[in-house]
């Protein structure tokens, strides 16, 4: 199947000149007219690319890449502007996303797309089967003797966050003290976030303490 983009611009011309490129080139594109539409699309579609440009009304391009940051931290972003400016392009970088100017002229522009959709395709998490539940209250969780907070639940796996990136095994018990509950574990993906500085581990659970489960998903239910 080929790669989804979403293209997020308010002008319309703009959006439609780049998405002609982008569709010439092979891919299927998503444009989206403004950050909430955007937002709502990011929870229903599975890009491979977020294409943002500066100018989204009362937003802009760098607000949707810190929302993809906090809920889809691999998903790559490339915010566009009509002109160059380094303070955008230092704001762009430290959220973990490209910055290209005028990329209707910028013959760069679709290689970088090409490399980053491919990188992202090799390095993807796998599809969740289930909703990701988020806390209003801090919960804390323990692996061995690194201390991490537990951003988000499902009845599969957990996101957590560390103050520095801990030694990991292929397999380890993860333990919620305030709720009495190990179970064991495996990391996915890994990321160091550009917003908290925190490092981020997306968590898969490992389904062979049946008993165990049973306890997790009550826990997940309860969140």
């Amino acid at each position: 199947m080929a790669p989804l983009i979403l293209l997020v611009a308010t002008d319309l011309t703009a959006r439609r000149r780049i998405d002609h490129l982008l569709s010439d080139d092979g891919y299927l594109v998503a444009p989206s007219s403004s950050f909430h539409h955007a937002n709502q699309l990011l929870d229903s579609v599975s890009p491979d690319l977020v294409i943002a440009d500066v100018r989204l009304d009362a937003f802009n391009g760098l607000h949707l890449a810190l929302r993809c940051r906090a809920n889809h931290p691999l998903l790559p972003v490339i915010i566009t502007h009509d002109s160059a400016d380094t303070l955008l392009a230092g704001e762009a970088q430290r959220l973990g996303a490209a910055f290209i100017v005028d990329p209707l002229t910028d013959p760069s522009f679709l290689p970088r797309v090409r490399a980053v959709v491919e990188n992202f395709r090799q390095h993807q998490q796998p599809i969740r089967r289930w909703r990701r539940k988020q806390f209003d209250k801090v919960i804390q969780a323990e692996l061995g003797a690194a201390a991490a907070r537990v951003c988000d639940v499902s009845y599969g796996g957990l996101r957590l966050a560390f103050g520095e990136e801990p030694p990991l095994a292929d397999v380890f018990d993860v333990t919620v003290p305030g709720a009495g509950i190990t179970v064991k574990a495996r990391p996915v993906w890994r990321f160091r976030s550009p917003t908290t500085d925190e490092f981020w581990c997306g968590v898969e659970l490992l389904e062979s303490d049946v008993p165990g489960m049973a306890t997790w998903r009550d826990f997940v239910d309860g969140a």
